[in-house]
């Protein structure tokens, strides 16, 4: 089992559908969504932070940053 973890949750993220933490079957799952959530979030949030996902200890962080 791995999960996504979001690390930080900004206002955008929290407004979002997106939960905090999601679990999954296999890593290769949870890095697709992980990939997939931090795609969404740098193009559809208001752009403030930078998101990416990192694998960690069997379980995937999804990271934000300050953008600029």
């Amino acid at each position: 089992m791995a999960t996504v973890i979001v690390e930080k949750a900004c206002g955008c993220f929290r407004n979002s559908d997106f939960e905090q933490e999601t679990h999954f079957e296999t890593i290769e799952e949870a890095l697709e969504k992980a990939n997939e959530m931090c795609i969404i979030m740098n193009e559809d949030f208001c752009h403030k932070h930078r998101f990416r996902s990192e694998y960690i200890d069997g379980n995937v962080i999804i990271k934000m940053e300050m953008n600029g």
